[in-house]
């Protein structure tokens, strides 16, 4: 039976894949890369071999079909994204889910994980992680508004990405949706006793607030890495201070 290896690739610096990522890389017959050029860096700087086909969020159905064909003539693939692992914010569960639905158990799907930006900016942004709610990139346009008042009023800390184009509107927009919201916090009499003083303090605290910390992560694991903590106006201002903070991608935890 052929398989369809999902690869985890370095988000950044290229230490960050596994012996395992390395060595089925090598062993596939054939490499689905989001953009071949990224990927090649990765391969040559391993020394593998393994030819590529290009596969990403505008390829056609009949390259989808291509692929397909491909595994059903018994042929295994490895499908990476530019970095971090594939199907997370990117076109790979299409393509996973197109093999689960033409061929049927006819292949099988591996998981090779590793690096993901989302739980490398978790780790060290210091917000309890117990439950978290991951929302990808913000709508441009169409939505925008909305997608940042659902971030706003989330039970949840939120995890979202955003270009290095796009950074200061979203933090600033963040910042006006937030300070126009109303708090829908209300009170709950068995998580706040009316007669526990402690516990009515904490709810007036958690009122005032929907947003209680954000954490901005830039360039992870990459040379010029830099997080920003802190409130919004605070993080906003040191990233409009120097052009060169306004580069790379970034990942935006927002606390409750």
């Amino acid at each position: 039976m052929s398989v369809l290896y999902i690869v985890a690739t370095p988000i950044g610096n290229l230490e960050d894949i596994s012996i395992r990522a390395l060595r089925v890389l090598g062993e596939v017959d054939f490499i689905l890369c989001e953009d071949t050029r990224v990927t090649a860096k990765l391969l040559a700087h391993y020394n593998i071999k393994t030819p590529a086909i290009s596969y990403h969020q505008h390829s056609s159905e009949a390259k989808v079909n291509e692929i397909v064909t491909i595994l059903a003539g018994g042929k295994n693939l490895a499908l990476v994204s530019d970095a971090g692992t594939p199907g997370i914010s990117d076109p790979g569960g299409k393509l996973i889910q197109a093999v689960l639905e033409k061929l049927d158990g006819e292949a099988q799907i591996e998981s090779v994980p590793g690096p993901s930006a989302v739980t490398a900016a978790l780790s060290i942004s210091g917000i309890p992680t117990d439950k978290f709610i991951f929302m990808g990139f913000p709508p441009h346009k169409k939505g925008r508004q909305t997608f940042i008042k659902k971030i706003v009023q989330s039970e949840f800390p939120v995890v979202v990405y955003e270009s290095k184009h796009r950074i200061i509107k979203f933090l600033e927009e963040l910042e006006k949706i937030s300070l126009a919201t109303p708090d829908l916090a209300k009170p709950d009499n068995n998580q706040y006793p009316i007669s526990n003083k402690i516990s009515n303090d904490k709810l007036q605290i958690s009122k005032k607030t929907n947003l209680t910390s954000v954490v901005v992560v830039r360039e992870l694991s990459k040379m010029h890495e830099t997080v920003y903590r802190g409130s919004l106006e605070s993080i906003i201002k040191k990233i409009t201070a120097d052009k060169n903070d306004q580069k790379g991608e970034f990942v935006v935890i927002v606390g409750k």
